[in-house]
C-alpha cells in the first residue's frame, strides 16, 4: 500500500482548500497517511484528515505521548538519543516518517526549515514531494536538486540565509549535487543493453559533471567573499556582476550560470583554478 508523508510549516494553521482537495484525492486512493504530532500544520492536517474521514492514518511522535492526535489514529513512537524537548528530538519523527512513506505533501510557507529537511530528506531517499507554496498558492513537485532550487527562488535572501544557518541548506544542497553526479556515473559506468542509449547516456554523465564544477566554483567564491567580510553589495562591485546574479550565487542556483562567468568571477576574486585530470 502507497503511503503519503503529509507535513507542514509550523506556521500555517488553515489549509488553503487546494490543500485539502489534494488531501481528499489521497483518502479517496485509500492511501496510508503518516502525520506528525505538533501544532501548526501538523493539527491543521489531523483536522483536516478527521472532517474528510480518513481512516488510514498513524500519528508518529517523539517519545511516549504525541502532543497532538485529534482522530485518536494509532500512534508510532519515535525515541531519540537526543535530549528530550531539542530540535533533534522533535525531527527524529521526520526521519522515520519520510524513511516509511513512498512521497510527501509538504505545506510550505516559505521560510520553515522544518518542512525544507523533511523534502530533502525525500531526495536523498529517491522519493518526490509534492509541496503547496503557501504564498503562491500553487504546488511545487520536487525530486531531485534542480526542482529542489525552484522550490527555494521563493525564499527570501534573508529566510534563505537563515535557513542555511540553522540547518546548513548550502551543505545540503552541495551534498544532493554529489549524490546525484555518482547516482549518474555509476549508471553510466553499467553495460549498455541498448547502443542506442549510449549517447543520451554521456551527454547525462557530461551534464552532471558539467553541474559539479559549477557548484564547486560557486562554492569557491562564496567562501572567499564570505572570508574577505565583503558585503553583498562590495562581493558584486569587485567580482563584476549585478546583485540579483550575486544573490543567485548565495542562493547557489548554479543552472543559471555558465562556465564562462563563473571563471571570469573567480579570476576577478583573484583565485586561482587548478585543474587535475584523472588516470
Amino acid at each position: 500500500m502507497t503511503t503519503v508523508f503529509i507535513a507542514g510549516s509550523i506556521a500555517i494553521s488553515k489549509l488553503h482548500h487546494l490543500v485539502k482537495e489534494r488531501i481528499q484525492k489521497i483518502i479517496d486512493g485509500r492511501l496510508d497517511v503518516v502525520v506528525g504530532d505538533a501544532d501548526g500544520a501538523d493539527t491543521s492536517i489531523q483536522q483536516c484528515l478527521t472532517e474528510l474521514g480518513a481512516a488510514s492514518v498513524t500519528v508518529y511522535c517523539s517519545g511516549d505521548r504525541p502532543r497532538n492526535n485529534i482522530g485518536r489514529w494509532p500512534v508510532k513512537n519515535i525515541y531519540p538519543k537526543a535530549a528530550p524537548g531539542s530540535r533533534a528530538f522533535y525531527t527524529a519523527k521526520d526521519v522515520e516518517m519520510s524513511r516509511a512513506s513512498d512521497y510527501g505533501l509538504m505545506i510550505w510557507d516559505c521560510k520553515s526549515t522544518g518542512t525544507l529537511s523533511n523534502v530533502i530528506e525525500l531526495i536523498n531517499q529517491q522519493k518526490k514531494s509534492v509541496v503547496f507554496v503557501n504564498k503562491r498558492q500553487e504546488f511545487v513537485t520536487v525530486s531531485d536538486v534542480r526542482s529542489l532550487e525552484t522550490l527555494l527562488s521563493f525564499m527570501s535572501d534573508h529566510a534563505r540565509m537563515k535557513a542555511d544557518e540553522k540547518i546548513g541548506l548550502n551543505s545540503k544542497i552541495s551534498s544532493l549535487a554529489q549524490s546525484a553526479f555518482l547516482l549518474d556515473d555509476n549508471k553510466n559506468r553499467k553495460p549498455s543493453i541498448t547502443p542506442e542509449a549510449t549517447p543520451d547516456a554521456g551527454h547525462d554523465n557530461q551534464q552532471a559533471a558539467n553541474m559539479k564544477l559549477r557548484m564547486a566554483l560557486i562554492q569557491a567564491i562564496e567562501a572567499h567573499v564570505k572570508a574577505q567580510g565583503w558585503t553583498q553589495t562590495e562581493a558584486a562591485r569587485i567580482l563584476g556582476v549585478t546583485q540579483p546574479r550575486m544573490s543567485d550565487l548565495i542562493r547557489h542556483k548554479a543552472s543559471v550560470f555558465g562556465l564562462d562567468s563563473l571563471v571570469n568571477m573567480v579570476e576577478a576574486a583573484g583565485l586561482q583554478i587548478e585543474v587535475r585530470v584523472a588516470a
